[in-house]
């Protein structure tokens, strides 16, 4: 079995990070573990994905709050409860739910909620404390400085490891870091979806944050199992996705299909060259992948073991947003 940890010192990580650990190159995202958006997935089945997981040496794993409306810290809480030791355990805040008839999220990253937030999180996840906690999306109603200040007192409480953000444009990214040391940020990056190469990424890795790439594969999109004639389901997330929705998915499946030719040529599966192709750029730490089942662990982690030369490289890369 190729393990993770294995290839961590042959893999370019930054060397001033400032996170207790440095995570493996592929974590496990928690969204499927929330249910919400992923229906007909069964909970035994995603049990033996993080005992898989565990096994191939992947020890960061990502939730949040919103997954599932708490279900995904429960489940995830519950399995690492007595594995916790080498584990790294992510978790967001500010986004919050309310039900008025339709589902409804909005974001509040207040010194109030997080103080309220904090602790349910850490009740779910049956933890006295969480490894990174990030800001889940902006919230422009909240001074960032506010913001910062709150989960940097959770730091010096011992609640938390270190503070992360997710989705900050770069530079709402560079007013956060004037109150408080940002450990990592996530924002998703992958073939389709290259906005972040022109400013973001390189800013992060001269900072030392640790850049964590989420939809590596673009929600199954590159891992070539669609076509223009798919259909999902009213509740599923994929039926509201940009990536899925209209000229940009007849778009997309071009550049799967890019992906399909390279995985033909090389062997492998489309999902593992999708994936290799975002952790071959040095800015990324590390690629949040989520899976349905122990097979797909498998697969994420055989992506380490695959070089792609510069002819496949570039033959990828005529599709895509470009982030140049």
């Amino acid at each position: 079995m190729f393990l993770i940890k294995d290839v961590l010192a042959r893999e370019h990580m930054s060397k001033e990070n400032n996170m207790k650990f440095i995570p493996s190159r592929i974590g496990m995202g928690g969204e499927q573990l929330g249910g919400h958006g992923w229906y007909g997935l069964s909970v035994a089945e995603l049990e033996k994905a993080v005992d898989k997981a565990l096994e191939c040496g992947i020890n960061f794993f990502d939730t949040a709050p919103i997954y599932g409306l708490g279900r995904s810290e429960e489940l995830l809480g519950r399995i690492l409860s007595t594995r916790r030791k080498g584990v790294f355990v992510s978790t967001k805040v500010g986004l919050r739910w309310n039900r008025k008839g339709t589902f409804q999220k909005y974001t509040d990253s207040s010194p109030l909620n997080i103080g309220k937030e904090i602790d349910a999180s850490l009740r779910r996840l049956n933890a006295d404390y969480i490894d990174l906690y990030s800001i889940h999306w902006p919230d422009y109603k909240t001074p960032i400085g506010d913001t910062m200040v709150a989960l940097d007192q959770l730091v010096k409480a011992g609640k938390v490891g270190a503070i992360g953000c997710c989705n900050f444009p770069l530079h709402f990214l560079k007013e956060a870091l004037k109150y408080c040391k940002i450990a990592a940020i996530q924002a998703p990056y992958n073939l389709i979806d290259k906005g972040v190469e022109k400013d973001l990424l390189p800013f992060c890795r001269q900072n030392g944050i640790h850049i964590i790439a989420y939809a590596p594969i673009a929600k199954g999109l590159l891992a070539c199992g669609y076509n223009a004639d798919s259909k999902f389901g009213t509740e599923d997330n994929r039926n509201r996705h940009p990536y899925f929705l209209g000229q940009a998915m007849l778009d997309n499946l071009k550049v799967a299909e890019r992906v399909r030719v390279v995985a033909g040529r090389l062997g492998r599966t489309p999902a593992q060259v999708a994936l290799r192709w975002v952790l071959a750029n040095p800015n990324i730490g590390t690629a949040l992948v989520g899976v349905k089942n122990a097979f797909q662990v498998v697969e994420n982690v055989g992506a380490l073991g695959l070089n792609l030369g510069q002819e496949d490289i570039k033959f990828l890369q005529e599709g895509g947003k470009d982030g140049a």
